[in-house]
């Protein structure tokens, strides 16, 4: 399989192999509408989240299902779901149909994920990832519709769903067009991209600027919100931090502040009583200065939401919170902790790796609607293809 070109993937053999397990016999694939999901439906959708391979916790139930509710856009949003012969669920990915990939006029499914996901990467049984898009595109192929294509949006490149998809294509000399490429800041135990000298020199500077916070306002002390009674104290004030700096005033200049309030809120809530969501406040004397939520999930981390009182913004209280959270990142032993940052956000030396991910398209349908897919793909300057 050859590597996407300019994207930052590595191929490596052993997470490939991972990623083409045997598809096995009786794959179906059914576009669901999520908010007329049946009971046994919604079982099977957790049961699927209980037994998912890691990296997948946007796209869990708990997470996907209040995301569509509260951002999706409506009546053309379908759950695609991957059934196993006995019925259950290998894989989930919600869809919209849309008449470009980006600025090009291609009809295509699109991956979709909401603007407090960081991750389009589908939710997926561990171990059969291969399964999942084979059936997937298998039933594309089938019944395309209007569309051309699928377009598969933020999939971590070095993740076994986004290896299994290459694979998949690659086997079935299925033309995989990477559209738009990235990286962000994230930190992998046993890397060597650390570099010690710029380490030493953040943490001088933020050691003194939290010297300054404690003189002018108070010792300075990371509380972690643990009890279960700490989520509704931590979720009002921290939605009144976020409504007060600019993002707050941003998102109401939007309209949109009320869908992600709701969505954020249910998403800690649920996450905090599975233990999946950390919520956390640093303080200076009586004063909240900075709050941040993360969430654990296999072993791997990823950035959530934070916020900071403007007030203090001299003092970087964002970075001195996030200092703390990469210690407990580090202490806690996990394999990956993901930033989410926005794309290409610059080197930060608390996350010294980065994360490669790419946002994907593949034609569907028979074999002259799929040439004509990749005519229309070739033809787009700064698309590639694998």
């Amino acid at each position: 399989m050859k590597p996407l070109d300019g994207s930052g993937l590595i191929v490596d053999p052993q997470a490939q192999a991972h990623a083409s397990p045997p598809a096995g016999g009786g794959l179906r694939a059914e576009l669901l509408d999520p908010a007329r999901l049946s009971l046994p439906e919604r079982r099977r959708w957790a049961a699927l989240t209980a037994n998912a391979a890691p990296g997948n916790v946007f796209a869990a139930d708990w997470f996907m299902e209040p995301a569509l509710r509260h951002c999706g856009p409506g009546r053309s949003m379908r759950l695609a779901v991957v059934q196993d012969a006995a019925g259950a669920w290998v894989g989930a990915l919600p869809l919209s149909l849309k008449p470009r990939i980006g600025r090009w006029p291609v009809p295509s499914f699109h991956g979709w994920h909401s603007t407090n996901q960081f991750i389009g990467t589908p939710l997926v049984r561990a171990g059969a990832e291969k399964a999942f898009w084979q059936g997937l595109l298998a039933h594309f192929d089938r019944h395309p519709g209007l569309a051309l294509g699928l377009y598969a949006e933020t999939l971590p490149l070095g993740d076994p769903a986004g290896l299994a998809l290459a694979s998949l294509c690659a086997e079935q000399g299925r033309a995989l067009h990477l559209c738009q490429s990235s990286t962000r800041p994230a930190r992998v135990t046993g890397s060597t991209a650390a570099d010690p000298r710029a380490e030493r020199k953040l943490h001088k500077r933020l050691d003194g600027l939290e010297g300054k916070l404690a003189q002018a306002h108070g010792a300075v002390q990371l509380v972690l919100h643990t009890r279960p009674e700490d989520c509704e104290p931590w979720l009002a004030a921290f939605l009144a931090l976020e409504r007060a700096g600019w993002k707050g005033r941003a998102a109401s200049a939007l309209g949109c502040h009320a869908a992600t309030a709701g969505l954020f809120r249910e998403v800690i809530r649920e996450g905090h009583r599975r233990g999946t969501v950390r919520l956390a406040s640093l303080t200076a004397g009586e004063s909240i200065v900075a709050m941040t939520s993360w969430m654990v999930d296999q072993g791997r981390g990823y950035g959530f939401k934070m916020a900071f009182d403007e007030a203090f913004r001299s003092f970087a209280p964002g970075r001195l919170l996030m200092r703390r959270v990469a210690e407990l990142s580090a202490g806690e032993g996990l394999a990956l902790f993901d930033s989410c940052a926005v794309r290409d956000a610059p080197h930060d030396p608390l996350w010294p790796d980065r994360r490669a991910f790419g946002s994907v398209a593949v034609g569907i349908g028979g074999s002259a609607r799929r040439a004509l897919f990749d005519r229309l793909m070739r033809a787009q300057v700064g698309i590639s293809q694998t």
